[in-house]
């Protein structure tokens, strides 16, 4: 083992187990010697990131992120480089650097588009992502996010994943008040789960679907949605089942809506098997600005 490769190895065990301080300059001088051993820097960087301390100095941060950058190009489709990533994404979002914790979120996700092998993963980065973009404020991005995750389990044909993803989606329109979008992608997602028999999947929807028939004033078939949850968990899972009689209560006290659609809202597409994969009023990852991840 050479010298470099050496440092690399007794820092990653150190930093692992924690029995020094942080050494700023040693470990970029470390890491900065093993530049040349991708594999050897990743490894390593994927140990630096999670003990990177609160209030640690900018420039050591952006000369860390600019390695990140270096390994993407070396290694674009390596899995612990993904993990790094994810590491730093956590990281940096914990101390709120949330424009540099999207960057990284948005680099995980270049190395999963890449390789384009495992949708489950794909989903797990880009819900990480969200994450950053909701603590940023940018709902337009968390939907983007979860719009392409049900473009993933499309385009791979993963029936169950397609489910989750517009339960996931059909819940956010709620949150953004596109109510009778709402209601397309939960509908589409409640015939998904019977057509899989996923008893429990569809015990998920059901009470979101009804949630968002009530928010547009059609309060006698929320209820039968209501209704054909429990009638799901109801001896299976009373917990759930006290969830949706609360959030039955709760929309009961509020006043009557009156029936209403979505302002404005475009045309779906729905691609021939008739489930809906995106609406237009939503971003997507990294539409903001350049995305290198896209290249």
């Amino acid at each position: 083992m050479n010298a470099p490769r050496h440092a690399a190895s007794r820092l990653r065990r150190e930093l692992a187990a924690l029995d020094h301080g942080f050494d700023a300059d040693r470990v970029l001088a470390t890491l900065h010697g093993v530049l040349d051993e991708p594999e050897t820097a990743t490894s390593l960087l994927a140990e630096i990131w999670p003990v990177v301390p609160p209030g640690a100095d900018q420039d050591f941060i952006r000369r860390l992120s600019d390695v990140g950058a270096r390994m993407l190009t070396a290694l674009p489709t390596s899995l612990l480089l993904a993990a790094a990533f994810r590491r730093a994404a956590r990281t940096l979002r914990a101390q709120d650097q949330l424009r540099l914790a999207a960057l990284h979120g948005m680099r995980e996700l270049a190395v999963r588009r890449h390789r384009d092998d495992d949708p489950g993963a794909t989903a797990e980065a880009l819900l990480d992502l969200a994450t950053t973009y909701r603590a940023q404020g940018r709902l337009h991005k968390v939907v983007g996010c979860a719009d392409e995750i049900l473009e993933t389990y499309l385009l791979h044909e993963h029936q169950a994943g397609t489910a989750d993803a517009l339960v996931h989606l059909g819940t956010l329109m709620i949150e953004v008040g596109r109510h009778g979008s709402a209601i397309n992608y939960l509908s589409r997602a409640d015939k998904l789960f019977g057509d899989l028999a996923d008893r429990s999947g569809r015990a998920r929807c059901l009470p979101e679907l009804g949630r968002a028939l009530w928010l547009t004033g059609n309060p006698a078939q929320a209820h039968r949605e209501f209704n054909r949850a429990l009638a799901l968990l109801i001896g299976t899972d009373d917990t759930a089942a006290q969830r949706v009689r609360d959030l039955r209560t709760d929309l009961e006290s509020r006043p009557p809506v009156n029936q209403q659609h979505d302002a404005a809202t475009p045309p779906l597409v729905v691609r021939d098997h008739g489930l809906i994969t995106r609406t237009h009023t939503v971003g997507s990852p990294g539409r903001d600005g350049p995305d290198p991840s896209r290249r």
